[in-house]
């Protein structure tokens, strides 16, 4: 049997994932069969690539993970594709006029070992982000002031509070005097009070990014 369809790309939270954080065995052998039948599968999603690794080998076959919102491309065998880092000197101007929301801020660089997550205190973001902090434990480092984490471009800076306190950060981000170098994405979970603003590389048309 020959399929149309080429390839899949399938989001994970939310979409691949179901409410327990699982994959239901009806959807994953429905994954494993059109692999089987030569569509290529890809994971999108904007966890970043080794945390969305665990539920890559769930589904048994080997594929490619676009990650960090686009960001960065990489294959589970580790094959590099694409990766669209943000400058370090950026990072360092957003996170500069983001200093009333430091508690809030979290950087990620694209390596597999501790430090690939950075904030300056996990007090705050635990209360909104608790089970992230609990399984990125080992990768998180605590920098302060957190600016001095940036020897290096980081994928992106993101902020995440309640829905109240992102919009008063939402709306201090878009005064960013720099903004037209940087992407913003904006995630909102009402039932949880829970938003992540997301800077980072400048990379689509202008009319399209400032998704606020």
């Amino acid at each position: 049997m020959t399929l149309p369809i080429k390839l899949l790309a399938i989001d994970i939270d939310g979409t691949l994932l179901n409410s327990d954080f699982q994959i239901s065995p009806r959807d994953l052998a429905a994954l494993q069969r059109v692999h089987g039948l030569g569509v290529e599968v890809i994971l999108g999603t904007g966890r970043r690539h080794a945390f969305a690794m665990p539920i890559a080998r769930l589904l048994g076959f080997e594929l490619w993970i676009c990650s960090s919102n686009g960001a960065v491309t990489r294959s589970t065998q580790g094959e590099n594709f694409h990766a669209d880092l943000l400058p370090a000197n950026v990072a360092k101007r957003v996170c500069s006029h983001m200093r009333e929301f430091r508690s809030s801020t979290v950087l990620t660089f694209d390596t597999e070992l501790k430090g690939s997550l950075v904030v300056e205190d996990t007090q705050q973001l635990a209360v909104h982000i608790g089970r992230w902090i609990e399984k990125n434990r080992d990768y998180l480092e605590v920098v302060v002031p957190i600016e001095d984490a940036l020897t290096t471009d980081p994928v992106q800076a993101m902020f995440c509070g309640s829905v109240e306190q992102m919009r008063i950060a939402e709306a201090h981000l878009a005064a960013f005097p720099d903004k037209e170098a940087v992407t913003v994405l904006k995630t909102q979970y009402d039932h949880r009070d829970l938003c992540t603003l997301t800077s980072s590389m400048r990379t689509v048309p202008r009319d399209t990014r400032w998704n606020g």
